[in-house]
């Protein structure tokens, strides 16, 4: 019985490597709690790495909850620093012979201003890593968390995009300022990533990603559970983010099927 389980499991496999088609976008939930913020994500070639940053006293700092806010980790030193680095190692963009782009979602704790400002005066300092008017692989810079309402998406610099969602009607002009859509997996369905989960559940989770397509923007869910078959799950149901905890694991197993990394 366990060789029959292993047979169609690969099986399974197999046929999902063959059927994709588009490459997968993976990315680094909560990044700055891995053993090295932004390096973990970085080395394994991630689309995306997340931050929740805190303004206080003017300086952003890098945590999940206020009273975790250590003096040395500062968005500068955890996640600036780092990308200044590797642009000035690799040409002006994040790997070097690669037109892979790197975006970093920015997710605003409290409230948008003066966190948001902070945020645009160490940026503008550097348009030619983080404004894609300059260079067309500048890192692109996604608010998320307690965003600003669209109607003043237009106070920012245009480098400046916005997470998307789904239940607000943007203009044109404010979508052009979402850079994707992120929903929490729960609103959708229960489903912990064991077996295939409800019908009524996927059609919910079906209905969010169409929506998202239909405005051209991919989208994300978090709050989501994570191993193998959440993976391949994800990824067959036209999820374009994987959301991941465990970068190395979640690269390592999309390194399997060809083109995927």
């Amino acid at each position: 019985m366990k060789r029959i389980t292993v047979l169609i499991a690969a099986m399974m496999l197999c046929a999902f490597a063959a059927s994709a088609q588009r490459p997968v976008l993976l990315h680094s939930h909560n990044d700055y709690e891995r053993s090295e913020p932004f390096w973990s994500a970085y080395g394994e070639h991630f689309d995306s790495v997340e931050a929740d940053v805190y303004c206080i006293d003017g300086t952003l700092f890098v945590s999940h909850d206020r009273k975790d806010v250590r003096p040395d980790r500062t968005f500068e030193a955890l996640y600036l620093e780092p990308i200044l680095k590797v642009f000035g190692q690799n040409g002006g963009r994040p790997w070097v012979d690669s037109g892979q782009t790197l975006q970093l979602l920015v997710d605003i704790k409290e409230t948008a201003e003066p966190t948001l400002g902070t945020l645009v005066k160490l940026l503008e300092q550097h348009p030619e890593v983080f404004d894609p008017s300059v260079n067309p692989y500048a890192v692109r810079v996604v608010m998320t968390g307690n965003v600003p309402q669209p109607a003043d998406f237009g106070k920012y610099p245009d480098y400046i995009f916005f997470d998307g969602n789904l239940d607000l009607d943007y203009t044109s002009g404010q979508l052009e300022r979402i850079a994707l859509f992120s929903a929490p997996l729960y609103k959708y369905t229960l489903w912990r990533g064991r077996g295939r989960g409800s019908k009524a559940g996927w059609e919910k989770v079906t209905a969010a990603v169409e929506k998202a397509h239909g405005q051209g923007r991919p989208i994300r869910f978090w709050g989501t559970p994570e191993n193998r078959n959440v993976y391949r799950t994800f990824y067959s149901r036209g999820i374009d983010y994987i959301n991941s905890d465990r970068p190395s694991e979640c690269a390592a197993f999309f390194r399997t099927f060809s083109g995927h990394r």
